[in-house]
C-alpha cells in the first residue's frame, strides 16, 4: 500500500494545499502559525498532519520550506519522474485545458488530447497533439500515458473510461457527472464544480 493510500483523505487534501502554498512561498522558512493564518487550519492540526506524514523536523522558528515540500511530495507518493497525462473530451471544458500552463511547474505533462469529433480535433489549437478518439489506444501506449482528465459528455463517460483502462491508464480525473466503474488498481478522482458549489453554499 502506498503512502498516499495510508493517509486519511482530509489529511491528503490539506497536504496538497500546503504543497501548493509552499511553491509560492518566498521565505526560506515557514511556521505553523503562518500556515494557520493563510489556511485557517489550527496549529495543532498542522502538526498532527505532519506527524502522520512522519515529518518531525520542525525547528523552533519554523520549517525549512524546501525540506518540508520534499517530505510532503514523498509522503504523497509524488516522485521526481515525469507523469504523462491526456485530456479526453475537447468540449468547452476540455478545450479550456489545452494549455501547458495547466500543469506548469509540476511533474505532470499533458501529452495528448482526444475527442470523438474529428472536426473539433482539426480546428482546435494546442501546445500538444490532438487526436481522434479512435487513436487513443496506440497513442496512450506510445506516449506512456498513465493519467487522464475525462471531460466528455456524461453518457459517454463509462465507455471512454473503459477504453482508457484498456489502454493502460491507471488514474482518471473525472470531470463528468457519471459515476465510473473501474477495476482494482485504477484510481478515480471526481471533480464537480456543481458539487463544490453545494459544499460551500
Amino acid at each position: 500500500m502506498s503512502a498516499i493510500a495510508e493517509l486519511p483523505e482530509v489529511t491528503r487534501k490539506r497536504m496538497l494545499t500546503l504543497q501548493n502554498l509552499l511553491q509560492s512561498w518566498q521565505s526560506e522558512k515557514i511556521t505553523s502559525v503562518q500556515i494557520s493564518e493563510i489556511t485557517g487550519w489550527k496549529d495543532s492540526l498542522i502538526r498532527h498532519d505532519l506527524w502522520l506524514l512522519g515529518y518531525n523536523k520542525g525547528v523552533s522558528n519554523g520549517y525549512l520550506k524546501d525540506d518540508l515540500q520534499e517530505a510532503i511530495g514523498q509522503a504523497l507518493g509524488f516522485e521526481s519522474e515525469q507523469k504523462n497525462c491526456c485530456i479526453v473530451g475537447l468540449n468547452r471544458l476540455g478545450a479550456a485545458l489545452l494549455d501547458e500552463a495547466t500543469t506548469e511547474g509540476s511533474i505532470f505533462k499533458i501529452k495528448a488530447g482526444f475527442d470523438s469529433n474529428v472536426n473539433r480535433v482539426e480546428i482546435l489549437r494546442s501546445t500538444f497533439p490532438l487526436y481522434p478518439a479512435t487513436e487513443m489506444n496506440w497513442v496512450i501506449k506510445q506516449e506512456k500515458i498513465t493519467l487522464a482528465i475525462l471531460t466528455v459528455a456524461s453518457k459517454e463517460a463509462q465507455s471512454m473510461c473503459d477504453r482508457l483502462v484498456k489502454a493502460g491508464v491507471t488514474g482518471i480525473v473525472n470531470m463528468t457527472r457519471a459515476v465510473l466503474k473501474v477495476p482494482d488498481g485504477v484510481k478515480v478522482e471526481n471533480l464537480s464544480i456543481l458539487n463544490a458549489l453545494k459544499l460551500v453554499n
